[in-house]
């Protein structure tokens, strides 16, 4: 799928990765399994480093940041917040907007939201979703997490067509797969089966574990190269 000119300018303001844009010239980065990917997206403006000469591609991500970077990459447009019908999420947060979208457009998986509930609220505007529960936007978020709500980004953002050609893997080839959270475990297949996601060098997925910069970095790559 090839990008708009207006979606690739959603792409440049949003990403929270971000903090300037310009030549890449990460001094933390040098010999990193990611070095390449994360300069390209440097050198394209869509990611830079905590400071001008660090990435920090072994620092977390937190579950607000890692959705703001994957709806921008999918062309995904925020929403105007609800008060008090937005789970746990302030009014004033930066975020706010991003989780209210999501939400909206069922991206956020109810596994990811503790003591999850929606109801429907009518008034002289038509029906609205409240939404009940706790996201803990600024946890670090998970890889299981991760992979859920990328391969979610990349099947709303298919033409009805595209999406119904997806294929889904059964047999992935992770050695801990008990681990994956039931409720995680057919996003990660689509995930993978679809190229979005990879497992680590010795064979594992790591499901439970905080994802890092440098692997927000190569997903949010593999998205944009959908």
């Amino acid at each position: 799928m090839k990008l708009k000119k207006t979606v690739l300018a959603v792409i440049l303001s949003s990403m929270v990765l971000s903090t300037t844009a310009g030549a890449a010239d990460f001094a933390d980065v040098r010999g990193h399994w990611a070095e390449s990917v994360i300069n390209n997206l440097a050198d394209a403006g869509i990611v830079s480093g905590v400071t001008d000469t660090r990435f920090n591609p072994d620092g977390i991500v937190t579950r607000a940041e890692f959705l703001r970077m994957a709806l921008g990459a999918g062309g995904i447009e925020d929403t105007v917040y609800r008060k008090g019908e937005c789970l746990d999420v302030n009014e004033g947060e930066w975020f706010a907007p991003c989780i209210q979208s999501a939400l909206d457009k069922g991206l956020i998986p109810e596994g990811m939201i503790s003591g999850y509930s929606v109801t429907i609220k009518e008034d002289e505007s038509g029906s609205k979703a409240v939404y009940s529960g706790t996201f803990n936007a600024n946890a670090p978020i998970k890889r299981e997490e991760m992979a859920y709500i990328t391969q979610s980004v990349y099947q709303y953002s298919m033409e009805k067509d595209e999406y119904e050609k997806l294929a889904v893997s059964m047999d992935m080839p992770f050695s801990d797969l008990n681990a994956v959270s039931i409720w995680a475990l057919d996003g990660l297949k689509h995930a993978y089966s679809n190229e979005l996601i990879s497992g680590m060098d010795d064979g594992t997925f790591m499901p439970q574990s905080s994802a890092t910069r440098a692997q927000a970095a190569v997903i949010i790559n593999n998205l944009l190269d959908k």
